[in-house]
């Protein structure tokens, strides 16, 4: 089923392109960010002493002159509190899986320039900051390692020195019959992929305040997670606390990405200092602070072998993955997630039946890595195709037969691939197909000279044909022996006295558009206006429990929620207006904000009076059987696997000859992400993902000198794409709903970056042909353009 952008109105919400309910509070500058929080009287104001040295022995530290300084309240340093918040680490409970400790102040090592040492309480930040200057540490450097291949060498410093190397975690599968495949195949190409490291520089860096609550001996803690039930059961498993003492209040958040779904030490130490000195803790990063300490991502190394016939089809794949994991396991997915989900995710949208893998997640003395929007997948799926492309020219066929002959067919659905991941549904021959149609493929390769070069710019199209891997349930979280990620959501739905509905669920919001997709819901559910519909989320203390938001599980998992808990009290609703229609519950239909008798519209109760009546706000009412007073249903959703969507992008550029600068002339995505609850949300979503795509693929970088020292700490070093360098998406949506899922739904937040990495770089690379054309390494700068002409066989 094909849609535009702009689906026509059905009858039904879900389906309809409605404006975001939230963006009239958010753009008129109503929302609370954690900086927003009203500071209650006598907050004190934390500051972070950090390392200068990526690794080193800490051997004194004199906070004499710190505590001396007017208006600083506590200077307090690792030592001073290793009883207190004792070491941290991710549960994985797998072999070849290695513990490496974190400390929220480091006691005696530090292991990256950023690692806290000690921190200051002061009675504004200023004072706090002045305070920094005045704590005098001394350190005896010690020998350290950025590089990811460097650290596998023998000689490499240990990261951790109670570890044996520094293998953080380490795998790999084979499947039977792989050798002899890959040995009598045609053809083997092999090439090597480098993956930049990258940061997620939300607009809103993150910051904490912790309110301690004299009455009962809890803390309420503000803080822009992702996850805030998963936080609080983590501080209060580190701390020692019962979970009843810690509330976690997760505002509205400018951008996770997957950074903020970590358990952080400033969130242990606001917390741990806000019940010790009885008062109010607020601590707000800054950008420098945001470069140096909140997880990066990505930074990887693939060694791909691809074994294939003649005609392109290809037999096997063997790749070697490396994962730069920086100096810690961080709690509550450690460091698995980028090596084994980029082997998981290799397979992508093609059939071959022979696979082999080994993949390394290896510590070095730099900031902790961890999720990023697409995790793994827009790396190995630049790999990928950068691999078709590169069969097809050795082969001399077109890019697109060569995909052709080995994507998923639209006869083998439901398909399971090489690494027994289920592919319900799909359309990954009609997404690729419409999206060729779009940019008139043959038209563009007929225009195209053979040198590529035309008023100085060498221009190229790129095709990326993608999977998105989300909605992940506890089946795939028990599969990964991680423990700490229960795996379901859960929805509270009430049909309040007022005849409003309101809606809570264990979801929080970091823009998605939660608070529109999950009233659009409700409404078919309950046969009212979104309007009509509150829905809350992201405070543990007024929402139920559930695992959070990451993995592009929005419409899949809390969606299901909201629509199992909806449909619940539907039944409920229902009897209750039955009783007052003297008429049978299975005749009653909800519609318009009414309950009336189908066929009969004039036997009609509205839902207001219904809610009235069921609260017991009525001069008398007889219970319907089996009925008690309120109308409320609360349900979890925990999805039997995760949802798979595609899509196909395509990409055109022009590479200035003399700069090397690339611009994106024209962008294409055809996307299938199931039942759309909201066309012009998931073009949203599919827009900010190629946004930051395209920055990786060009721009975006963090960069360590062989000491570990920080070399983009800025956004004057760090380059973000602005509005000028992302193009206007041309995007249709094309529906192959889950079967397998309550709702049809399948993940939406990620497939736009994990497409707009290869398909740009293919893009660059057909613009380069003349030069060899092989792009295996990002980003792709200017000067990085330049060697690839002037070195005329690629990076």
């Amino acid at each position: 089923m094909r849609t535009s952008d702009t689906a026509t109105d059905s009858g039904t919400w879900v389906g309809r392109t409605v404006p975001r309910k939230e963006d009239q509070r958010l753009l008129r500058g109503f929302g609370t960010y954690i900086d927003d929080v009203p500071e209650p009287r006598g907050t004190l104001h934390l500051a972070m002493l950090r390392s200068p040295y990526a690794h080193a022995r800490i051997l004194s530290i004199d906070t004499s002159e710190a505590e001396a300084l007017d208006g600083v309240v506590a200077v307090v340093t690792g030592a001073d509190i290793a009883e207190l918040i004792p070491p941290f680490a991710a549960d994985y409970e797998k072999p070849g899986f290695k513990v490496s400790h974190r400390s929220a102040l480091a006691p005696d090592t530090v292991r990256f320039v950023g690692d806290g040492v000690a921190l200051v309480l002061a009675e504004n930040a200023y004072i706090a900051e002045d305070a920094l200057g005045l704590i005098f540490a001394d350190y005896e450097p010690l020998p350290s390692v950025a590089d990811v291949e460097d650290a596998l060498k023998p000689d490499a410093p240990r990261i951790h020195a109670d570890l044996d190397d520094n293998i953080l975690i380490e795998g790999g599968n084979k499947t039977d019959g792989f050798d002899e495949v890959f040995e009598t195949a045609d053809n083997i190409l092999r090439e090597r992929f480098r993956v930049n490291r990258v940061a997620g520089t939300a607009m809103e860096p993150r910051g904490c305040l912790a309110v301690y609550e004299k009455a009962d001996d809890s803390v309420t803690l503000w803080t822009g997670t992702q996850v805030p039930h998963l936080l609080r059961v983590g501080i209060a498993r580190y701390l020692g606390w019962s979970e009843s003492q810690l509330r976690v209040v997760a505002p509205d958040v400018g951008g996770g990405f997957g950074p903020k779904m970590y358990l952080y030490p400033e969130e242990l130490l606001t917390v741990a200092m806000a019940r010790q000195y009885r008062s109010p803790v607020k601590w707000i990063e800054d950008r420098l602070e945001d470069f140096l300490t909140t997880f990066h991502a990505r930074d990887h190394v693939y060694d791909v072998a691809v074994a294939y016939n003649n005609d392109g089809t290809v037999q096997a794949v063997e790749v070697d993955v490396l994962v730069n994991s920086g100096a810690y396991s961080n709690y509550p997915m450690g460091v698995n997630l980028e090596p084994f989900q980029g082997p998981l995710n290799m397979p992508g949208p093609y059939r071959f039946r022979q696979f082999a893998y080994t993949t390394k997640g290896v510590a070095t003395n730099t900031c902790s890595t961890g999720a990023f929007r697409g995790v793994s997948a827009p790396c190995v799926t630049f790999a990928m195709e950068g691999m078709m492309d590169r069969i097809a020219r050795h082969l001399g066929i077109d890019r697109v037969d060569v995909r052709r002959r080995n994507i998923v067919r639209p006869d083998e659905f439901p398909y399971v691939n090489v690494v027994n991941q289920l592919y319900v549904s799909g359309s990954y021959v009609e997404c690729m197909d419409r999206a060729l149609e779009i940019v008139d493929y043959e038209n563009y390769l007929a225009n195209q000279r053979p040198e590529r070069l035309v008023d100085g710019k060498y221009r190229g199209i790129g095709i990326a044909v993608v999977t998105e891997l989300g909605g992940h349930g506890a089946a795939r979280y028990k599969a990964r022996s991680l423990p700490d990620l229960p795996g379901f959501d859960t929805a509270h739905v009430e049909l309040e006295p007022n005849g409003r509905i309101l809606a809570t669920t264990s979801f929080a919001s970091q823009g998605q558009g939660h608070e529109t997709t999950f009233a659009q819901i409700i409404a078919d559910e309950l046969g009212v206006s979104i309007g009509d519909i509150t829905i809350r989320g992201g405070d543990t203390e007024n929402s139920p429990f559930g695992t959070g938001t990451f993995a592009s599980r929005g419409a899949v998992v809390a969606g299901g929620a909201v629509m199992r808990a909806s449909g619940d009290l539907r039944e409920k609703v229902k009897k209750f207006a039955a009783h007052l229609l003297e008429a049978s519950a299975d005749d009653i239909v909800l519609e318009d904000g009414h309950a009336h008798v189908q066929g009969v519209r004039e036997m009609r109760v509205s839902l207001y009076e219904v809610a009235r009546a069921a609260y017991g706000l009525t001069d008398s009412m007889q219970l319907p059987e089996g009925e008690q007073f309120g109308l409320e249903a609360i349900a979890t959703y925990d999805p039997p696997a995760s949802s798979i969507s595609n899509a196909c992008h395509v990409a055109c550029v022009a590479v200035d000859a003399a700069t090397g600068l690339v611009e994106v002339e024209r962008y294409i995505v055809v996307h299938d992400c199931g039942r759309v609850v909201n066309p012009l949300l998931v073009k949203g979503q599919v827009q900010g993902g190629v946004a930051q795509g395209l920055g990786q693929a060009l721009f975006e970088e963090v960069l360590y000198d062989s000491d570990g020292q920080l070399l983009s700490a800025t956004l004057m070093d760090y380059l973000v794409p602005t509005a000028l360098d992302v193009p206007t998406l041309e995007m249709e949506h094309i529906e192959s709903p889950a079967t397998d899922n309550i709702g049809g739904f399948k993940g939406a937040g990620e497939g736009g970056v994990i497409g707009a990495l290869p398909a740009i770089a293919c893009a660059v690379g057909d613009a380069l042909a003349a030069f060899g054309g092989n792009v295996n390494r990002l980003p792709l700068r200017p000067d990085a353009v330049l060697e690839l002409i002037e070195g005329g066989n690629g990076a």
